[in-house]
């Protein structure tokens, strides 16, 4: 279980980061906007703090070495030398923002290899011989993790950052994203009766329908009803459960053995 833990925090925390970068640009381009300091700063945080628990998951740090060493047939390998290249980019791009805000090559570089590093993610898993994983359905949880996790942690940091437009914008891509999102979990795991495995299910399905409905819906609201107090209090509590539903269906991803047909 503290394995699996590990390897939860290492692939949600990389998404969560990419996709808080990859946000944090697009918003940055259609707003003229150069300061997004507390975003950079947190994505290269969060990729860190995910490559840490990874080395930590491979219980001793020189078996990181061996594992990228095989770049040229290892789908592991490759997602290990694109996160420390978005790491690498990310950090850059987080302290070019207290020297020059308006440089911003890092972290549009940052943005790609890491949307490169999230479809290799994918493939380790479907690569297995797992026929759950033997699909397209890692890639579709990977990429819309990575698009609900982004924009609702960029929401939470930077909320007075972004205009009532963007906010509509990444309303409509954050809710379609959950749909997707949750229907293929759904389907993916309802097939199992364990009643472990039901639990965890409905808990993750609750978490997630709340906070879909608190951070997503009220974004496509008129512009005056979308900002106070009370939408940053339901940005923060929507993003809560968010993180607590993902964390519990990505353990279910390690943690299940599927044994069907996936979808």
């Amino acid at each position: 279980m503290v394995q699996d833990v590990k390897l939860v925090i290492f692939s949600l925390g990389l998404q969560a980061a990419i996709g808080i970068m990859i946000a944090m640009m697009i918003a940055g381009k259609m707003n003229g906007r150069n300061e997004y300091k507390r975003a950079s700063v947190a994505s290269a945080l969060l990729g860190t703090i995910s490559l840490l628990a990874f080395v930590f998951y491979l219980g001793r740090p020189a078996f990181i070495f061996n594992a990228i060493s095989q770049f040229s047939h290892s789908w592991l390998s490759r997602v290990l030398v694109f996160s420390l290249l978005f790491i690498g980019f990310a950090i850059i791009h987080a302290v070019v923002q207290y020297v020059n805000p308006a440089i911003k090559r890092f972290g549009w570089t940052a943005g790609a290899v890491g949307l490169i590093d999230v479809i290799f993610m994918a493939n380790v898993y479907m690569s297995t011989s797992r026929p759950g994983w033997q699909s397209i359905v890692p890639l579709i949880d990977f990429l819309a993790v990575t698009m609900v996790l982004g924009i609702a942690l960029f929401w939470t940091i930077q909320l007075s950052g972004t205009d009532i437009k963007n906010q509509k914008m990444y309303g409509l891509i954050g809710l379609s994203s959950a749909v997707i999102l949750g229907v293929v979990t759904f389907l993916n795991y309802n097939g199992f009766d364990t009643q472990t495995t039901g639990l965890l299910l409905g808990i993750h399905l609750l978490l997630f329908l709340t906070g879909a409905v608190l951070l997503f819906i009220p974004s496509l609201k008129p512009a005056k009803e979308q900002t106070g107090s009370g939408r940053m209090a339901m940005v923060y509590i929507g993003t809560a459960a968010l993180g607590g539903s993902l964390m519990v269906s990505r353990y279910l991803f390690y943690a299940v053995l599927i044994t069907g047909s996936g979808l």
